[in-house]
């Protein structure tokens, strides 16, 4: 490794060992203000955060992330990742799949791979992936590039939190297939701490 090289991955430690100390968590509430929609109703809500100003620097989870083929179904149908993530499609039929999607820039297609192969799409572009199956058309599930590793999916009552958030400013917004986008700035102070930011989807929330 170059001297250059080296320096530049003893910065990006050190702002990641920086961070991390000084690492606040982000906690909420997702309500609604749509009439005659309940949160049962919704399906899945992501809460995600993107840079208000500042870059943002972080390092890919290491945890291994798998989309399962599976009784002519994906398992799991839903599944949010960050920019940058790997996500492997192993196929546990006896038949054949082919797993697809068309939607760009995040389009692909692994072609078709029968029972105990594996393969492997690494999404670089934050966004709504929806991924099918060619030869069975009741297969479909959705994966949520998120453009950061801090995200989550709101619990039964709207309730959410990410951890280990660097001090800084950020984009708090929410994403839903059927409801419109929330948005709202917050700000994690130096000394970490909890920062609570509930939020209300409703219609006229801006992007």
């Amino acid at each position: 490794m170059s001297t250059s090289s080296q320096l530049a991955a003893a910065l990006a430690l050190a702002f990641l060992l920086a961070a991390s100390a000084g690492a606040g968590e982000v906690r909420g509430r997702i309500a609604l203000g749509v009439h005659g929609v309940s949160l049962e109703d919704t399906g899945p809500i992501v809460v995600y955060l993107e840079s208000a100003g500042q870059p943002l620097q972080f390092s890919l989870p290491k945890r291994p992330l798998e989309i399962h083929q599976k009784d002519a179904s994906f398992a799991p149908p839903f599944l949010v990742i960050a920019a940058g993530e790997t996500v492997v499609m192993p196929n546990d039929d006896v038949i054949f799949h082919n797993v697809f999607s068309y939607s760009t820039p995040n389009d692909f297609d692994l072609g078709l791979y029968p029972r105990g192969d594996s393969r492997a799409k690494t999404f670089q572009y934050p966004g709504v992936v929806r991924i099918y199956c060619s030869i069975h058309e009741s297969m479909n599930a959705t994966i949520f590039v998120a453009p950061s590793i801090w995200h989550a999916v709101a619990g039964a009552h709207g309730e959410f939190t990410i951890p280990d958030v660097p001090a800084g400013k950020y984009r708090l917004r929410t994403w839903n297939r059927r409801l419109p986008p929330a948005t709202r700035l917050i700000e994690v102070g130096p000394g970490g701490g909890v920062v609570t930011a509930d939020v209300v989807v409703a219609a006229g929330n801006g992007h």
